[in-house]
């Protein structure tokens, strides 16, 4: 396989794998504490995914004083399709926390009770660098994807 169809072939695992899952964990790290959490999620773009937090929560605390962040998204155990990132936390306004709602809820309709039960803060991850792992496929150590690695298609 040459390479752009290899880092195309990457993208669209990437791609397949977010569609297919809701939930993801997410390491922080702050001069205080680690942590790692779970959060529902819905994708932007294959770089950009949103999610809420607990507004009095360990992990945005966490983020508050230190915006990188790790992420796993494995929804079928470590034996199939999963991926891992390191990404930047950005806390969003009140109309991106309208537009993460949103954006949830079409995603996981199943979210809703967790947006009322508490303050919660719309948070945007931008993802600097993916690994895209596939045992199945012979990617052990798994591909690494970066923003632009694919060219978009052509109209």
């Amino acid at each position: 396989m040459q390479p752009a169809q290899e880092m195309q072939a990457v993208h669209d695992k990437l791609v397949e794998v977010l569609a297919a899952s809701s939930s993801l964990y997410l390491a922080t790290a702050s001069d205080k504490s680690i942590w790692n959490s779970g959060a529902f999620y819905a994708e932007l773009s294959p770089f950009t995914l949103t999610l809420v937090l607990e507004s009095h929560g360990i992990t945005l605390r966490n983020l508050m004083a230190n915006s990188t962040s790790a992420i796993v998204i494995a929804p079928d155990g470590p034996f199939q399709p999963f991926l891992q990132g390191a990404a930047q936390a950005i806390v969003r306004d009140a109309t991106g926390k309208e537009a993460t709602t949103e954006a949830l809820l079409r995603k996981e309709p199943q979210v809703e009770p967790l947006l009322k039960a508490g303050p919660v803060e719309a948070v945007e991850l931008q993802v600097s660098r993916w690994r895209v792992t596939d045992i199945s496929a012979g990617w052990l150590p798994g591909k690494e994807l970066t923003p632009g690695a694919v060219s978009p298609p052509r109209e």
